[in-house]
């Protein structure tokens, strides 16, 4: 009998993760590769790695996606950290590539079902999921199922008075709180003149 596999892929706002895994779970084969400017070139250079050579085998390719999702449709709707992929298709442009069953899911979403089924959520019934990286996310389960919309709990305005986001929010939660708002914020300061042991880091 012929091994069977799927394709999972993590389009973030700094890292492109696509990795082959097998039928019980298992990682069989993984690259990682800055999201640049061209996010499908390198998903695409990604799955040539990763998909291409087990393709007869590969039952499916999971995509997640940081913003709002059209799952029925496979279309990103909005990435505020990936713009270039707003409004794009994203389902029907793999399939043209790579012919196999495709589904598209907002990422944090993503990473609540895969802790229900596998993780730290299997035994809870109700939880909330937060993935913490260039922005932040949330995913919700409710009664063991998911909650079918992006919370985008980054995107809960937490200040009033605070900055534009690329979202088109003000004020919102991962301008302060993301890894990209805390490194900027901790740039910013030492720019300033602040003193902190991170002046010796070979990064400033």
């Amino acid at each position: 009998m012929a091994k069977k596999y799927v394709v999972g892929v993590d389009i973030g706002g700094t890292n492109i993760r696509t990795a082959l895994i097998n039928l019980d779970g298992d990682i069989v084969s993984k690259v990682k590769n800055a999201t640049g400017k061209e996010p499908l070139s390198v998903l695409y250079k990604q799955l040539d790695t990763v998909y291409a050579p087990h393709a007869r085998e590969v039952c499916g390719i999971g995509i997640a996606v940081a913003g709002l999702i059209d799952r029925e449709g496979g279309v990103v709707m909005k990435s505020p950290n990936i713009p270039k992929l707003n409004s794009v298709n994203l389902a029907a442009e793999i399939k043209k590539r790579y012919k196999t069953c495709i589904a598209v899911e907002n990422d944090a979403n993503a990473a609540a079902c895969g802790e229900k089924c596998a993780g730290a959520g299997k035994e809870f019934k109700n939880f909330v999921m937060l993935t913490l990286g260039t922005g932040i996310g949330g995913g919700v389960i409710i009664d063991k199922k998911l909650l079918p919309v992006a919370a985008e709990i980054g995107h809960m305005s937490i200040n009033i008075d605070g900055p534009q986001c690329p979202c088109g929010n003000v004020g919102c939660l991962e301008l302060y709180a993301s890894a990209t708002a805390i490194i900027g914020t901790a740039v910013s300061e030492l720019e300033k003149g602040k003193s902190s042991i991170l002046k010796n880091s070979v990064y400033f």
